[in-house]
């Protein structure tokens, strides 16, 4: 009867540590009726190619870099007005850790997330429309593979019509 006690104690813990940690809110009540446009933000890490083809692949255009312009635009004759110009209007900013040694990413290919955070911001109003947070594997690690790059994609894929 210890040993049962014993190794369920150990399957409920083992459990415990599959859960996932993923947080996703948005924040805008309609989709964006803007070109699927999007400027990809962060750091180069392997990973983020993963996200990058996933989004192409559902028809996003990708930039870089969040350049930016100067526009002027005549108000009255006598009066003109020069803003910042942003190339896209949504601004994707992704920051997170996943070790990329032979020894820490998984036989599949897949990545083992320390964390990962992501953030979709409306650049014309200055807004976060979208969060997404989690740790975890990515998919191709068997046999725990979740959904980390699925889901961004889809977060991503919803804020827009």
């Amino acid at each position: 009867m210890k040993n049962i006690l014993l190794i369920l104690i150990f399957n409920l813990m083992f459990l415990a540590g599959c859960v996932s940690t993923k947080e996703e809110t948005t924040f805008i009540l309609e989709p964006l009726d803007t070109p699927k446009e999007i400027a990809l933000v962060g750091t180069r890490y392997p990973w983020m190619t993963q996200i990058e083809i996933r989004l192409r692949d559902s028809g996003f255009k990708i930039k870089r870099f969040a350049s930016v312009s100067e526009a002027t635009e005549k108000i009255s004759e006598t009066k003109s007005e020069t803003y910042s110009e942003a190339s896209t209007r949504v601004l994707m900013v992704v920051d997170g850790y996943a070790p990329n040694t032979s020894y820490m990413r998984c036989f599949g290919g897949g990545y083992d997330f320390q964390f990962i955070n992501v953030e979709l911001i409306d650049v014309s109003k200055n807004e976060t429309i979208a969060t997404y947070a989690n740790s975890g594997f990515t998919e191709d690690c068997p046999p725990m593979s979740g959904t980390i790059f699925t889901d961004i994609n889809n977060m991503v894929n919803n804020t827009f019509k």
